[in-house]
């Protein structure tokens, strides 16, 4: 469904022009819990079959069906909410449960609107009265979420923590993108991890696993440029093997000084005093602002060193 500017939208814009970019994380407002409610049934289709009812008939959607016995199994629960479909159940508990609660439905709705995007029979789609397929659906519940200053947005299947949307658009995604190509399936992998534990809260693990990301990342480039490295080396170690190779061009050795400093001082002295050695007899807490710093620290870092080497 498109999007249409209310002229009360554009007034509150108006309002807010000027203003920082930021989110809150705890509460999910209730118009937004019905739009996203209203995407998923054009996404998914329809949870009882018959035409445009949502609980008559005698079958029902087997996509909402896996959704509920995911977050059942997961939760360790017998049941959400009454209802005859399990769709009927979700969006019942959906309207009213708890934000950590609707986050993990939400990563699960994703999943079934890619799950019915890629019916390649069209049929499930046509039964259910699909009407917005796939991307365009995650695209407007972003939009959604931004919109209602919720600091959160579906990238590559998972939930991801948001906290300014330039640098959100402009470095995280265009990381994941560059880490979406092949070869690069460990550093992906490790860089949402790091992205799920921050937004779970663990800014500890957070911070090491985006050192990972950024040391699987040079591991493999030098993998498919055939460079020999130690298996355990250091940040410190990766980048003198890149720059001995050329990974960024000669012209550019002065000016990466100060790069290579903040790569050497920077995200692995976070992580070298914060997240990988032991916290001793006192438990340590990372701030959440260190945390966020590691993670856009690291996601620039990846854009640059996978860039140079194309």
């Amino acid at each position: 469904m498109a999007i249409f500017n209310l002229f009360s939208k554009r007034q509150a814009d108006a309002a807010k022009s000027g203003s920082d970019d930021v989110y809150q994380y705890d509460v999910i407002p209730q118009p937004l819990r019905v739009q996203v409610q209203q995407i998923a049934v054009e996404a998914i289709g329809r949870v009882g079959f018959s035409g445009d009812g949502f609980s008559r008939g005698d079958q029902e959607n087997e996509t909402w069906v896996r959704i509920e016995r995911l977050f059942l199994r997961e939760k360790g629960l017998d049941s959400i909410a009454y209802g005859d479909f399990a769709g009927t159940r979700i969006l019942a508990f959906t309207r009213d449960c708890p934000t950590a609660d609707w986050l993990d439905f939400l990563e699960l709705i994703s999943v079934g609107i890619a799950v019915m995007a890629n019916d390649s029979s069209r049929l499930s789609r046509e039964k259910w009265q699909v009407s917005t397929i796939g991307q365009a659906a995650i695209d407007e519940i972003n939009y959604r979420m931004r919109e209602a200053g919720v600091g959160y947005q579906l990238e590559e299947g998972r939930l991801i923590r948001v906290d300014s949307q330039y640098v959100h658009s402009e470095v995280v995604k265009p990381a994941l993108a560059l880490l979406s190509d092949k070869g690069f399936e460990g550093p992906r992998q490790e860089f949402l991890a790091a992205h799920q534990h921050y937004r779970a809260g663990e800014h500890r693990q957070a911070v090491g696993m985006a050192a990972n990301a950024l040391e699987s990342t040079f591991k493999a480039i030098f993998d498919q440029k055939g460079w020999k490295y130690e298996k355990g080396a250091r940040i410190s170690d990766l980048v003198k093997i890149g720059r001995a190779n050329a990974l960024w061009p000669e012209y550019l050795d002065a000016s990466f000084d100060q790069l290579l400093a903040t790569l050497q001082s920077g995200l692995p002295k976070i992580r070298d005093n914060d997240a990988s050695h032991g916290q001793g007899a006192k438990p340590k807490a990372v701030p959440a602002y260190i945390a966020a710093y590691a993670l856009h620290l690291a996601a620039s870092k990846i854009i640059f060193i996978t860039e140079a080497a194309k």
